[in-house]
């Protein structure tokens, strides 16, 4: 009988101890509630302004929220419409558009974490969303959706080269086929695959420049940034060339120009490397795409929100970078000789018409000036007479 009671009494309390550790469990779980975020949903913003995000989320769960990329994340949900920009890099390859927890330290429950992304207002005018989530270590998502959006003012159309959009494309992409439905899988034939599905891992840059040239460029299935570049291997889109699509197609006829400092760079501009220790520009063996804060985006690497200073050093000993800034639009000169005011601009930018309006403010009518430019060399040169009886504005647009 003592056997037994004592064998009955062990079996009853492994089941209380099992019982309470599956209450336990069940117990754990991850909530959150949003406290205030810095910007307001409906706030109405210039084209082309940069702004930050900042969401306060109090921890109403039972778990602690650790601080790193492979921990508790701010994580968009679906694809991004306003640039947005980690301000911190990844030290892994990774396609996750997240931000981390502002301060570095754990969050226990009861605790208040923020979260932290930078954006740009793109060219066009009306609302922009974008939505946002926490997700745990697990990739699991849990909380509130947390949604972003900014009404683009109306401010004339400018038609300038989009950097939120072609931060957009880079976040969206930057793991995946392009939207052209082509990956370069070595340095001299493409595949065909379906848009967003996983990008192969074939090599490092094998699709780099077809993949910046669709996030700067007008890809006819998702546009990006909006430059003309021009397909040289049909039917991929753009150029499949690292060395050539920076210096022949951006360079030489005055869309980019090098500068020598992350300072000089706004996001949507590029960031090419030389692996042989070759600091010539033409030279270039792999492009990449600036998204801002320091952080790049590249195809085949597949790598979102990596360090533009350290990703490729540790591997690459003799790296050389070159930062490649790229021109908003094209500028115009003047000059006034006797009544007239005769405006100039380069051939290099096609497409481009002259417009001019009594005033230059939010909501001017700009009228397309209906004579041709005289073409001298490499400028189109337009003579206006100037008026007597009021102001009159210019600028250069695509129709």
């Amino acid at each position: 009988m003592n056997g037994l009671k004592i064998n009955w009494l062990c079996h009853a309390l492994l089941f209380f101890l099992a019982v309470l550790i599956a209450t336990d469990r069940a117990a754990a779980a991850d909530n959150a509630q949003l406290l205030s975020v810095t910007v307001t949903n409906g706030t109405v913003m210039l084209p082309r302004t940069v702004f930050t995000q900042t969401w306060t989320m109090t921890n109403t769960g039972t778990t602690t929220w650790s601080p790193t990329y492979n921990g508790y994340t701010m994580n968009i949900v679906g694809t991004d419409s306003l640039g947005a920009v980690p301000p911190t890099a990844k030290t892994s390859a990774s396609h996750t558009l997240s931000t981390v927890i502002g301060s570095g330290a754990s969050i226990p429950p009861g605790g208040k974490a923020t979260f932290t992304m930078s954006f740009i207002t793109p060219e066009t005018p009306g609302p922009v969303t974008d939505v946002f989530q926490l997700n745990n270590a697990s990739s699991i998502y849990f909380g509130p959706t947390n949604t972003l959006q900014i009404v683009v003012a109306q401010a004339g159309s400018t038609n300038q080269y989009d950097r939120a959009r072609a931060v957009s494309y880079a976040n969206t992409y930057s793991g995946f086929v392009n939207s052209d439905g082509y990956f370069w899988t070595n340095g001299s034939s493409y595949g065909t695959f379906t848009p967003l599905a996983t990008a192969p891992t074939s090599g490092l840059g094998d699709d780099c420049a077809h993949f910046v040239s669709c996030c700067i460029g007008s890809e006819p299935h998702v546009r990006g940034g909006g430059l003309p570049i021009a397909s040289r291997v049909p039917p991929t889109y753009g150029e499949p060339g690292a060395a050539h699509l920076v210096n022949t197609t951006l360079i030489a006829p005055g869309y980019a120009v090098e500068v020598f400092s992350l300072t000089n760079m706004e996001p949507g501009d590029l960031v090419g490397w030389n692996w042989e220790g070759d600091t010539n520009i033409a030279n270039l063996d792999h492009v990449t795409f600036y998204l801002g804060n320091g952080l790049l985006a590249s195809h085949s690497a597949s790598c979102l929100a990596v360090s533009a200073n350290t990703w490729y050093q540790g591997s690459e000993s003799k790296a050389v970078r070159h930062l490649v800034h790229i021109l908003d639009a094209p500028t115009m000169a003047s000059v006034i000789v006797g009544k007239n005011l005769i405006l100039s601009w380069g051939t290099n930018w096609t497409g481009y018409n002259l417009y001019t309006a009594t005033n230059p403010g939010p909501g001017a009518t700009w009228t397309k000036v209906t004579k041709s430019p005289t073409i001298i060399g490499g400028t189109c040169r337009m003579t206006n007479q100037m008026s007597a009886t009021g102001n009159a504005f210019y600028r250069l647009l695509l129709p």
